[in-house]
């Protein structure tokens, strides 16, 4: 089974042996092509485009993690800037710093709100099972069943925080980091 993923991204995406690195190739009609065109920010500091950034980012996801990327912009002859190229390139690396500082800040909200889940959770199935006893009111127990209810639905969801949301900010947060390390190639074409 691995043999065969192996073999399809190799279908996909070109292979370069001395870098151990597989290259996400794009072509580009000018260094604009790179930026959203809305962010009014300067080249360095603009947010980069959101289908380059979901065509980055869904290449990088096919690739394993013991390969290394190498982002290649093919661009036309005339149109090469070593300027142009430094600040796409800053412009990478600011975007993808950033797109990790924000999920890592959001992992950190989700460890606060897990804590507060399991606290209620707890809080809850202990009011239940300790202080409300099964009474002849309809009231009361509708009551203690809700309670029960409550503290096993935040159970709930500090146990899928703590199993499937976390593993995917966490994955995330690394395609980020993986992304910001990542080598960016110019490559220059003629246009005839």
């Amino acid at each position: 089974m691995k043999k065969k993923r192996v073999s399809d991204i190799q279908k996909q995406y070109r292979f370069e042996k001395e870098a151990n690195a597989y290259l996400i190739e794009l072509s580009l009609d000018d260094f604009d092509d790179v930026y959203d065109e809305w962010d009014p920010a300067p080249f360095k500091k603009r947010f980069i485009e959101e289908e380059f950034n979901e065509f980055i980012m869904t290449s990088a996801e096919d690739i394993p993690n013991a390969y290394n990327i190498v982002i290649v912009l093919h661009l036309p002859e005339d149109k090469k800037n070593t300027n142009k190229e430094k600040s796409v390139i800053s412009a990478y690396e600011n975007f993808y710093l950033y797109a990790a500082a924000k999920e890592k800040r959001n992992w950190l909200r989700l460890r606060k709100k897990t804590l507060m889940y399991f606290m209620l959770s707890l809080l809850l199935l202990g009011i239940g099972y300790f202080y409300l006893d099964e009474t002849n009111m309809v009231i009361l127990n509708v009551l203690r069943e809700g309670i029960f209810i409550g503290g096993w639905v935040f159970l709930w969801e500090a146990i899928t925080n703590i199993f499937i949301t976390r593993h995917e900010l966490i994955s995330t947060i690394n395609l980020y980091k993986r992304l910001y390390l990542s080598n960016i190639r110019f490559t220059y074409h003629s246009t005839n």
